[in-house]
């Protein structure tokens, strides 16, 4: 199923519920694909409120497993301020909570502090001299095959990695201009540090999801490679604490992520 055919699939049924079709090739493990949960309610806000400004940050809380088929959700306005919006939309299961996304929307203001995010090579430039990883029906998670990811640094998941860092490139298969709400669900997309660290295969599952864009970019096409550097800070007791930072395919940095992540291997 197309990113944009699920994009699209996202209704109002009423003030303040909405509903959303997605295939099964965008689960990982039971549940879709976190990446894409986030994208659902941040396309349930924009319904909700079309005027929005650009989004800024996003705080996504992964409770319960969603599973393919037809998606239920309830989205609401928190606040909206002068500049700022703050909204919230859950994803429901069963009449429960099964993924709660915070969001804040900001309007451009003038102000006096200018920072330049990093910079860094342009992704493509070393594209071919890093390993590729396949999509591997019943062995990689179904949502990969809509990636295509090339390592640059660190180890493939389950690999023995003694490296806690990763430096991968990856790039949306599914051809489209990449919105905001698309980039959102690519910088979900590679498999925690933590997974390399590993000698066999282990469940992981991502419990909280930190977003935070530091610049926008115009609609970029798929065809475009991106860059996200990943390290883990710290992982005891079973979960592991990471953050990564996602750049764009002019090697600007684009967006910051933190997660929570719980191991059981």
């Amino acid at each position: 199923m197309h990113i944009n055919e699920i994009s699209s699939s996202v209704k109002m049924t009423g003030n303040s519920t909405f509903t959303a079709e997605v295939g099964d090739d965008w689960t990982q493990g039971r549940t879709l694909f976190g990446g894409l949960q986030a994208m659902l309610a941040l396309e349930a806000m924009l319904l909700l409120l079309p005027d929005a400004p650009a989004l800024w940050s996003l705080q996504t809380t992964f409770i319960a497993p969603v599973p393919p088929g037809t998606v239920h959700g309830e989205v609401k306005i928190l606040r909206s301020g002068r500049s700022a919006t703050q909204m919230e939309a859950r994803l429901m299961v069963n009449g429960e909570s099964a993924c709660i996304v915070v969001a804040i929307f900001g309007a451009s203001r003038t102000s006096a502090v200018k920072i330049n995010p990093p910079q860094v090579a342009p992704p493509s430039q070393d594209i071919n001299s890093s390993a590729e990883l396949p999509f591997v029906p019943n062995i990689t998670p179904n949502f990969t095959q809509h990636y295509s990811y090339h390592w640059a640094v660190g180890g493939l998941p389950f690999s023995g990695s003694t490296s806690s860092e990763t430096r991968i490139h990856v790039r949306q298969r599914d051809a489209a201009m990449l919105s905001a709400l698309h980039v959102v669900a690519l910088g979900d997309a590679i498999p925690s540090p933590a997974l390399s660290l590993l000698d066999q295969p282990a469940p992981a599952s991502s419990l909280s999801w930190s977003f935070e864009f530091v610049r926008h970019l115009p609609p970029v096409a798929s065809t475009e490679w991106w860059r996200i550097d990943a390290r883990i800070i710290a992982a005891q007791d079973g979960y592991a604490s990471q953050d990564a930072g996602l750049y764009g395919p002019d090697g600007g940095l684009v967006a910051l992520s933190r997660q929570v992540v719980a191991l059981f291997g």
